[in-house]
């Protein structure tokens, strides 16, 4: 007896150094992804890898090992597609999502929104490789754990409502204009729950900066596409003011999301242009004008001429009305 308490101490203590050497591999990685050097990055994981192959090997009933396998293959995934390697992407995402998959039945409240997120990284790994169809496949899937996690776990709303918005473009994309318009209006109606119960804290008729507690970088972006989306939609089935209405809020949001990350800024001009022919179609010219000239300095800021050109002719366009 006294043997195999020797034999699990040492254990122990093994599959305690083993921990550590993994926090520092991943530190490393996050390190690697920060300096975007997603070649070293994957190189690390590598390493990483064979770590927790050693802890699984030690237990292999510990969730949190498995956890962290599937969560470093989700890495994985990200690291591989952005070197161009699609297909190897692909199955580490897919074994991702197999993992998350087999954890759901222990605590599903706590593991759905893993296997949802892990889903989507399969889709975008799927759709990288051009097989866009078979992408909507894990998308749908994911839509749907996140569904089921909101009976327990309402706060990840804004998880649902960031995949409908990405489930919506790529309906879109595949034709379905009906069903792309449903997903967008259910997003934008979860962003705005989220912000009703305090986990976004936004509200769209404040000025000034966004309240702390806003996740801005994350759920601004993806708020402000599934509006615009829905402007679109509202302004080619004639309903003028609803257009306008979701067309001025996502200039808003982005304008708030721009301040803080000059990348968004481009964006930001992208919906101004947006925003200025849907008011021009609703009669609002001199407002269609003013948002026109905005995108045009936006752009000439950020050195984008192409899309500068584009929106000289969109200003032509309404000057000549």
């Amino acid at each position: 007896m006294a043997g195999i308490g020797m034999c699990m101490a040492l254990e122990n203590e093994i599959e305690e150094d083993l921990v550590v050497r993994l926090r520092t591999e991943v530190a490393v990685m996050e390190g690697a992804v920060a300096e975007g050097r997603y070649g070293d990055a994957l190189e690390v994981s590598e390493a990483a890898g064979g770590t927790i192959r050693r802890l699984r090997e030690i237990s292999p009933e510990n969730a949190t090992h498995v956890m962290a396998a599937a969560g470093l293959l989700h890495n994985r995934s990200h690291f591989l597609q952005r070197v161009g390697q699609v297909e190897a992407a692909i199955g580490a995402a897919a074994e991702s999502a197999a993992l998350f998959r087999g954890l759901v039945p222990a605590d599903p409240a706590f593991y759905r929104p893993y296997l949802a997120d892990a889903l989507v990284r399969l889709g975008a790994a799927i759709e990288a490789g051009g097989r866009n169809g078979e992408a909507l496949g894990p998308i749908a899937e994911a839509v749907a754990q996140y569904r089921e996690t909101l009976f327990d776990a309402p706060h990840h709303r804004t998880g649902l409502a960031r995949t409908l918005v990405r489930f919506g473009e790529m309906l879109a994309e595949a034709g379905d204009a009906a069903r792309a318009t449903e997903a967008m209006i259910e997003a934008a109606d979860l962003f705005r729950a989220a912000a009703d119960g305090g986990e976004v804290r936004y509200s769209p008729s404040k000025a000034g900066p966004i309240p702390v507690g806003w996740e801005l970088l994350a759920d601004g972006p993806a708020f402000a596409t599934a509006l615009r989306e829905l402007a679109v939609a509202n302004s080619r089935a004639g309903r003028s003011g609803a257009a306008v209405k979701d067309s001025r809020e996502a200039v808003g949001i982005l304008r708030r999301v721009a301040a803080a990350r000059r990348a968004a800024e481009v964006d930001l001009a992208n919906a101004l242009v947006e925003h200025a022919q849907i008011l021009n179609e609703a009669g609002y010219r001199i407002d269609a004008r003013n948002s026109i000239d905005e995108a045009v300095a936006w752009y000439a800021e950020a050195g984008q001429e192409v899309r500068l050109s584009w929106a000289y002719s969109v200003r032509d366009l309404i000057a000549e009305q």
